[in-house]
């Protein structure tokens, strides 16, 4: 069997930026105790498997998140819609936004999965996450027509399972930018960064759709995220299997 493991040094960048990161976000409030160690254990699992530029993709979702929940942070507390705890993500957010990611970041080392479409998938999971977390978090203050996708109907900004077009957009661009990076890091190809943006779109809007199932379970905020960042994945090296194709030709 072949590895295919980054290099020392892109490890050890990783590593060292994962304890940076995690440092500042647990200083500034962004995560709590728990969320700390959580983002710690997602951000050394990525830099193990696939070295520094992984936490590219991961460190701009997780920028773009935590600038999202504390953008009119005030106003959307007034309004009964802001993340509880001033924003600070505990351990349970952290890992369902990031252990999907995470958990493909390894599968990619092995050579008995497609690399190219497991990568590809890495990064249209976190380009989900950030698609999710920035649609709401400006869907909830820009929003002018908020709905719910099943059933659809006219609903109030920040109700579980609603959309707008405004967050839609922002969610869009945030996918955008994580699948940007993801190019730059050399997960995908040029042609690969809108698919896994489409995709990051396309897998918020399943757990919008799933939302009425989900309200049903226990946690449906985590699973909901789980949702999310599974379909962003499978979108992702979906979409890209199927350029490929088109490109072979019959």
């Amino acid at each position: 069997m072949i590895l295919h493991l980054p290099s020392p040094d892109l490890v050890v960048q990783g590593l060292c930026v994962t304890l940076a990161v995690a440092g500042a976000a647990r200083w500034t409030g962004a995560v709590s105790g728990s969320g700390f160690w959580a983002g710690l254990a997602v951000g050394s699992w990525t830099s193990l498997s696939v070295g520094s530029p992984g936490l590219l993709v991961l460190g701009s979702f997780f920028v773009l998140a935590s600038a999202a929940t504390r953008w009119k942070y005030a106003e959307k507390h007034r309004r009964g819609v802001a993340e509880p705890g001033g924003g600070a993500r505990g351990a349970g957010r952290v890992l369902a936004k990031g252990a999907v990611g995470t958990a493909l970041a390894v599968v990619s080392v092995l050579d008995a999965f497609d690399h190219g479409l497991v990568r590809a998938a890495f990064v249209g999971a976190f380009a989900a996450a950030a698609a999710d977390t920035i649609g709401t978090e400006v869907g909830q203050v820009k929003g002018r027509r908020a709905f719910t996708l099943a059933p659809p109907r006219a609903a109030a900004p920040g109700t579980p399972g609603a959309v707008s077009m405004e967050g839609s957009v922002a969610g869009l661009l945030g996918a955008a930018a994580v699948a940007a990076c993801g190019t730059w890091g050399g997960f995908l190809p040029p042609e690969g960064l809108a698919l896994a943006a489409a995709a990051g779109l396309l897998g918020s809007l399943v757990e919008s759709l799933a939302s009425p199932l989900l309200r049903r379970s226990a946690a449906p905020g985590l699973l909901g995220n789980l949702v999310t960042t599974a379909s962003g994945a499978a979108l992702a090296a979906l979409l890209l299997s199927l350029l490929r194709a088109a490109a072979e030709g019959p």
